[in-house]
């Protein structure tokens, strides 16, 4: 199924229009010098310091070894699995989570206008902010199965032929047509799937992000079986670089094979129409809510979109978390 070589694959670069193509043409591309000092050195510290103290105080969440895969939320049973994704029980990289709530470093990144520009390239005008995390790689980590972003999304399929209903799907069971072949069809992008920042120097060795170049044109997902033994490339470059991806692009963390951690930070954007995977208004510090900028608002889910996330009057630009709403009225 290759029909690339690695000198016609992305490049980090400064220049926008090329990371667009890229992303139209391979489903990434890579833009140098994203995230600038100082804001780089001050997301990293407090990230890295958040991180350690997660670890100390037994919070930290741990995934990606080889008896602890990511993604396995539930038991057999389908009860969802307590206290599980920790190092006692396997896990080697760290997660950390909801990064606008541990430091207004964060908040900074949300203002990066030439990562709205791309991501904008990808989703149009209006976008909202699914998740905003960090993934720390370390060594011994394994490879992450190859995946996409928007495995909820329906996939082309045969007329007549009973597609899986959309709340019927998980991300271990979703809709796949495997005799539908006809390559002029592919599944629209919803989400920008990630743009993750490099918090330090990103290498195949250190386990840079495993990338399928032009598997967003592939017109469906990727099957654990059939495509295990397909090329995968990593995704290098400078720390403050970003990766930038279609959300039906094939990618998987790599595994780190060297004695330093890899550092990632992920933010992950999704259509105005579609649920992200924080809930935002609920999440979020009130404080932070309060004080963001009317496109922090619209990232967090607080800006109505055609009358759709209105808490009451649909008329309203954004909606107030705390506002009070028309309650049960009588005449008497």
């Amino acid at each position: 199924m290759t029909s690339w070589t690695k000198s016609q694959l992305p490049t980090p670069t400064n220049d926008l229009d090329k990371v667009a193509n890229d992303i139209d043409r391979w489903g990434y591309g890579l833009l140098e010098d994203a995230l600038s000092e100082p804001l780089l050195t001050k997301t990293r510290a407090r990230l890295l310091e958040q991180a350690a103290a997660e670890l100390k105080f037994g919070l930290a969440f741990e995934d990606g070894g080889p008896s602890q895969k990511w993604g396995d939320f539930r038991d057999p049973d389908g009860a969802l699995r307590s206290e599980v994704f920790t190092s006692a029980n396997g896990g080697i990289n760290q997660r950390v989570w909801l990064l606008p709530n541990k430091g207004e470093e964060f908040l900074g990144v949300l203002e990066i206008n030439k990562m709205h520009e791309i991501v904008s390239h990808v989703l149009g005008e209006e976008f909202q902010l699914s998740s905003f995390s960090s993934n720390i790689a370390k060594p011994g980590g394994l490879k992450m199965d190859l995946h996409t972003d928007q495995w909820w999304a329906p996939e082309p399929t045969k007329p007549g032929r009973r597609n899986l209903p959309v709340g019927s799907m998980t991300r271990k069971k979703f809709d796949c047509d495997l005799g539908f072949s006809d390559a002029r069809y592919a599944i629209a992008p919803a989400a920008c799937s990630n743009v993750i920042f490099m918090m330090n120097d990103f290498t195949d060795e250190n386990g840079g992000t495993r990338l399928v170049p032009g598997s967003h044109m592939f017109g469906r997902h990727p099957d654990l079986i059939k495509d295990k033994d397909i090329e995968t490339v990593a995704a290098e470059g400078n720390s403050g670089t970003a990766l930038i991806t279609d959300g039906r692009v094939w990618h998987g963390t790599g595994a780190n094979v060297t004695k330093e951690n890899r550092i990632a930070m992920l933010l992950t954007f999704c259509g105005p129409q579609y649920r992200p995977q924080v809930n935002y208004p609920v999440a979020l510090d009130s404080a932070i809510l309060k004080s963001a900028s009317d496109r922090q608002k619209a990232l967090f889910g607080l800006k109505i979109w055609w009358g759709y996330g209105r808490t009451g009057d649909p008329n309203l630009d954004f909606i107030d978390p705390d506002g009070q709403t028309l309650g049960k009225l009588t005449l008497s």
